[in-house]
């Protein structure tokens, strides 16, 4: 007879199979001296279970009940537990150490004058000496992006989470926060975060200019950025031209360049098929968080050639839901490997958002998710820089009504 498994396998699996499992009265109720590593936990029904001696080492735990269990002697040391009730839980000799209580409820619990809190941070806890919370940071002073780099600064710096603390995991934020924080690990920004002006990058320290136009480009944009007004320069702006003309490889750095010193481009019937060919190609490969250049929509928004993009906004829409779900998963510590799908079903904004990507589809999103989490870091911080902008020129093109084909 094949061995039960444990409820430390149950519980990375998900909580559906163990709340199924001991609403039946399948599964034992005495746990003690389970251990916990790293575990990610949503809504599981532990309410009534011993667990004497267990030990929780950097978990993070969303509504998971605790309702008359015993957890004498229990060990919960860094991660966070947040929205668990433990109202008449035994708490004797209990320990919670270098951690975050978020609006949990310990009403009724015993043992409380045993249990030993070390380096807590709670928050809206009832029934211990929580403390109410900071006030929100400042709303977004951007349109659809994120905080200002003023602003999204003092707001990272106010939330300051400890080394023992796992990342939170905040699907709803914007791309350009998911942005921000990511280039934090990448050192000086990389010279691509100019092509997405409409997020508010951190900017590169040290440009080179150079002759491209994509350089060019860049180097207004720059300038821009940092409240300076770029200048044309006329030779340039001719040889830009030249190429719209054409339809030539630079055509979306060069309508990019004109659109940032302020010089309307003149519009050809070559520029718009090149632009249109280019975004063609991106959107039809098969990646569920494969690449769109911003360059590319911009310029078709520039020249008002909408007709072609407009096709694409539901690709769009579904590429960036995918890979800001993703980032923001990796971000707060989530792989393939392991539960995340309880995670994104632990938080609606999550669900919204797999929903756009996959349609319900688990097995898209699951093979979509490992495909992103395979890429380098900032090959994935660059695929949703890049689909947030072109999206937002898509919605720009939405909102505006169409134009010339």
């Amino acid at each position: 007879m094949a061995k039960a498994p444990s409820i430390e396998d149950l519980l990375k699996r998900g909580s559906k199979e163990w709340n199924t499992l001991k609403s039946k009265g399948a599964v034992p109720m005495d746990h003690t001296g389970a251990t916990f590593a790293q575990l990610f936990s949503a809504n599981a029904d532990l309410s009534g279970v011993t667990l004497i001696g267990t030990e929780w080492e950097k978990c993070d735990l969303s509504k998971v009940s605790f309702k008359e269990a015993d957890l004498s002697n229990a060990y919960f040391h860094g991660g966070r537990l947040q929205d668990c009730d433990f109202r008449g839980a035994n708490l004797e000799g209990c320990t919670f150490e270098k951690l975050k209580l978020l609006r949990c409820d310990f009403s009724g619990a015993r043992g409380l004058e045993d249990l030993d809190l070390d380096d807590v941070d709670m928050d809206r806890v009832v029934g211990l000496d929580g403390e109410e919370a900071p006030p929100p940071p400042p709303p977004p002073a951007v349109g659809i992006t994120s905080f200002t780099r003023e602003q999204r600064t003092a707001a990272l710096a106010a939330e300051g989470p400890g080394d023992n603390d796992l990342p939170p995991f905040r699907p709803e934020d914007p791309a350009g926060s998911l942005l921000f924080r990511g280039l934090k690990f990448l050192g000086n920004p990389p010279m691509w975060v100019l092509d997405v002006p409409g997020l508010r990058p951190p900017l590169p320290g040290r440009f080179t200019p150079g002759t491209s136009f994509e350089s060019l480009y860049r180097e207004a944009v720059k300038t821009r950025l940092e409240n300076r007004r770029p200048v044309a320069d006329n030779q340039v702006v001719v040889r830009a031209n030249e190429v719209i003309a054409s339809g030539g490889p630079d055509v979306a750095h060069a309508v990019m360049y004109l659109r940032e010193v302020g010089v309307e481009p003149q519009v050809s019937e070559a520029a718009v098929d090149a632009l249109e060919d280019m975004l063609r190609e991106e959107v039809e490969a098969e990646d569920l968080t494969g690449q769109v250049d911003p360059r590319v929509t911009g310029a078709l928004l520039e020249l008002r050639a909408t007709k072609e993009a407009l096709e694409h906004i539901g690709e769009l829409r579904i590429r960036l839901s995918a890979a800001q779900l993703f980032t923001s998963l990796l971000e707060a510590g989530f792989a393939p490997d392991n539960n995340w799908e309880e995670a994104v079903e632990s938080q609606q904004a999550a669900q919204d958002l797999a929903q756009i990507a996959s349609g319900g589809n688990r097995e898209l999103l699951t093979q979509g998710f490992q495909a992103f989490a395979g890429l380098p870091d900032e090959v994935r911080l660059r695929r949703l820089a890049y689909l947030a902008e072109a999206t937002a020129h898509v919605e720009a093109m939405v909102s505006g009504g169409g134009g010339a084909a």
